[in-house]
C-alpha cells in the first residue's frame, strides 16, 4: 500500500494486486531457472540457515533442496578449502557487506569443484540486514586451465633458463677461441675487438703464428647470427687452426680450400665472408685475400682509404678465382679488417654507420694506441643506436707497423 502526502492511503486495486503477484511469480521462475546456484540465507537467525535454494544449486552441488534448506552453506566446505577464503566470507557477513571469492567446495559425492561465490546483503526499509543472497558458479574448468597454463609457463621458464645457461656456456667456449697471446713480431702490433649481438656470434677472428717473422690473421663473418651461425663459425675456427702450416701461409690456397669444403647447402643457404692475410715483419708486407668481405681500411699519414679488393663469399660458386693482394707497409701504417656489422649498424633514423664514417673515425684516432683506436671506433658505432646495443655481430682486427 502506497502513502502520498496530503492524501488518504489508497488500497491496491484487484488489477494491481494481480500484476504484483505476476511479477513475484516471474521473479521466482527466473531464480529457479538460473544456471547459477542461487541461495538465500536468513541473516536474522543465529547460524544464518538457507531458506531458499534453486535448481541450479541442486545441479551444482548434488544436494537436494530438502537437504540444503535449514543448513548453513558451510556444508560445502572440505579439507582443502582455503581458510583465507572462508575468513573473508565470515568477515563480510559479520560486517554485513558484499564480497566475492573463489574457493574449493565439495559436491555431495565428494568431488571438489571451484566455486565463485558472490554474497550480497539484503536490507529492509530501516536499513537492517535481513538476508544474504548467494550466487555460485562452477569455475573449475577455468581454474584448471589457469593451472595448466601456469605449469606450462613454469616449464617454459625452466627450459629457457636451461637454454640460457647452455648458451652462456657455449659463449664462454667461443670466447676462448679468440686470440689470447699475440705473436711477437718486430715492430708489429695487432689488436682486436669482438662484440656479439647475442650470446653466440657468427663472427670469428684469430691470429696464427707461422714463424718468428710471420703470422696469419683472419676475420670471417657467417651469414645471420645466433646458434646456427656460431656453430659454423666455431667449426671454421677449428678447421683453420688445424690447417697445415704450408697451406696456412698461402691466403689464396686457404680460401680455395675453405670454398671446396664449405659449399652452400640448398636446404640451408648459409655462407660466410672472410678476409685472410699473411703478415711479414721482415719485409714489412701484408698479403691478403678478401672473399666477399668488406674491404680493409688503410690509415696512412693523414688519410684513410678502403683497399680495392673483391671476391665471392665462400661457398657461393665452385671456382671463385680468388686474387692475392700485396701491400707494402710503411712505418705508421694501420690496416683494419672488420665485419659488415660495423658499417651496417643503423641509427634511430635508419641510416647506416657506413664505411666513410668509419674511415673518418679511424683517421681521427690515429694518435691513439692501436687497441684504443679499435675500441673507440666500435664505441662510436654503438653510440649511434638508441639502446647502445648492436643489431648484428661486430668485430674488428687491426695491424700496425710501428714508426
Amino acid at each position: 500500500m502506497e502513502h502520498h502526502l496530503g492524501a488518504e492511503p489508497v488500497e491496491p486495486t484487484t488489477t494491481s494486486k494481480a500484476a504484483l503477484f505476476e511479477q513475484l511469480l516471474l521473479k521466482d521462475r527466473a531464480l529457479a531457472a538460473a544456471a547459477e546456484g542461487i541461495t538465500i540465507a536468513d541473516a536474522r537467525s543465529a547460524d544464518r540457515p538457507l531458506i531458499y535454494v534453486n535448481e541450479g544449486f541442486v545441479k551444482l552441488t548434488g544436494y537436494s533442496i530438502e537437504e540444503a534448506l535449514g543448513s548453513n552453506c558451510r556444508f560445502l566446505q572440505g579439507p582443502d578449502t582455503d581458510p583465507e577464503a572462508v575468513r573473508e566470507i565470515r568477515e563480510a557477513i559479520a560486517e554485513e557487506r558484499g564480497c566475492e571469492v573463489e574457493l574449493l567446495n565439495y559436491r555431495k559425492d565428494g568431488v571438489p569443484f571451484w566455486n565463485r561465490l558472490s554474497i550480497t546483503p539484503v536490507r529492509d526499509d530501516a536499513g537492517r540486514t535481513t538476508h544474504f543472497v548467494g550466487v555460485q558458479s562452477d569455475v573449475t574448468r577455468r581454474r584448471q586451465a589457469e593451472q595448466e597454463l601456469r605449469k606450462a609457463n613454469e616449464r617454459l621458464v625452466a627450459v629457457n633458463r636451461r637454454m640460457r645457461l647452455e648458451l652462456q656456456a657455449a659463449a664462454h667456449v667461443q670466447q676462448a677461441l679468440l686470440p689470447r697471446q699475440m705473436p711477437e713480431l718486430e715492430n708489429i702490433k695487432i689488436g682486436w675487438a669482438f662484440l656479439p649481438c647475442e650470446e653466440l656470434a657468427g663472427d670469428i677472428l684469430d691470429v696464427l703464428p707461422l714463424d718468428e717473422h710471420r703470422a696469419a690473421v683472419y676475420l670471417l663473418d657467417v651469414s645471420g647470427h645466433g646458434v646456427q651461425s656460431a656453430l659454423l663459425a666455431t667449426s671454421l675456427n677449428h678447421w683453420l687452426s688445424r690447417m697445415p702450416k704450408k697451406l696456412r701461409q698461402d691466403p689464396v690456397a686457404v680460401l680455395n680450400d675453405l670454398n671446396r669444403a664449405f659449399q652452400i647447402d640448398p636446404t640451408r643457404p648459409q655462407f660466410f665472408t672472410c678476409c685472410y692475410a699473411v703478415l711479414d715483419s721482415r719485409d714489412q708486407s701484408l698479403e691478403f685475400v678478401s672473399a666477399g668481405h668488406p674491404p680493409p681500411i688503410l690509415v696512412r699519414d693523414y688519410r684513410a682509404e678502403e683497399l680495392d679488393v673483391s671476391g665471392f663469399p665462400v661457398g657461393i660458386v665452385e671456382h671463385p678465382e680468388y686474387q692475392l693482394t700485396r701491400l707494402d707497409l710503411q712505418p705508421g701504417d694501420r690496416i683494419y679488417m672488420y665485419s659488415d656489422g660495423v658499417t651496417e649498424q643503423m641509427d634511430a633514423s635508419g641510416n647506416m654507420f657506413g664505411s666513410q664514417r668509419l674511415c673518418r673515425q679511424l683517421l681521427g684516432n690515429r694518435a691513439a694506441s692501436l687497441q684504443s683506436s679499435i675500441d673507440e671506433a666500435l664505441q662510436a658505432v654503438l653510440n649511434t643506436t638508441n639502446d647502445g646495443k648492436n643489431n648484428d655481430d661486430v668485430s674488428m682486427l687491426g695491424i700496425a707497423l710501428l714508426g
